[in-house]
C-alpha cells in the first residue's frame, strides 16, 4: 500500500500546474514564422534582380562611353592643318547613323556590349575663325534594351594644329 501511495504521490507531483505547460512552438506559430522567412526571401530575390539588371545596364553604358571616349581621342590625333584635313573632321554628318555619311560613323563588331553603331556630327566653331569645330558623338547598341536606346552621347571641341 505504501508503495502505491508512493506511486500517487509522484504522479501527483508530476502533474503540477507549473509542470504542466508545454514548451514548443505552436502550428500557428511556425505557419506564422514560415510567412514572414517567405516574405523575406520574396523580398531578397526581387532586390537582387534590380540590382543585377542596374550592374548589367551600368556594364554596357561603361562600354558605351569608353568607346565614345576613345572615337574621341582618335578624331583629336587625326589631322587638321591649313595644308590637310582627314575627311574624319570634315564639317558635316549626324548624330543618326543611317542619316550620316560613311566619314562620320563606324561600326564596332566585337565589344563586350555587342555590336555598337557610332556616328558623330563636326560643326564649325564655337569661334568665327574657323580654327575651331565642335565634335559631337553618338555610340548605340544594335537592338539596345529600351532603357539604352539612347545611347551615349559626347561632345569635344578640337583646334586646328
Amino acid at each position: 500500500m505504501q508503495r502505491q501511495m508512493k506511486i500517487l504521490e509522484q504522479t501527483i507531483i508530476d502533474r503540477t500546474p507549473a509542470d504542466s505547460n508545454q514548451s514548443g512552438f505552436s502550428m500557428i506559430e511556425m505557419m506564422i514564422a514560415i510567412c514572414v522567412i517567405a516574405f523575406g526571401l520574396v523580398s531578397i530575390v526581387g532586390v537582387s534582380a534590380y540590382v543585377s539588371r542596374t550592374n548589367a545596364t551600368s556594364n554596357i553604358l561603361g562600354v558605351l562611353n569608353t568607346t565614345a571616349q576613345d572615337q574621341a581621342d582618335k578624331l583629336r590625333g587625326a589631322i587638321w592643318n591649313t595644308g590637310t584635313e582627314d575627311s574624319k573632321l570634315t564639317v558635316g554628318g549626324d548624330l543618326s547613323y543611317d542619316s550620316s555619311d560613311t566619314n562620320h560613323r563606324a561600326t564596332i563588331t566585337d565589344s563586350p556590349a555587342g555590336t555598337l553603331n557610332m556616328s558623330w556630327k563636326v560643326v564649325a566653331g564655337p569661334a568665327t575663325t574657323g580654327d575651331m569645330r565642335t565634335i559631337t558623338i553618338k555610340v548605340v547598341q544594335v537592338n539596345p534594351p529600351d532603357r539604352l536606346r539612347e545611347g551615349i552621347t559626347v561632345t569635344m571641341i578640337i583646334s586646328r594644329n
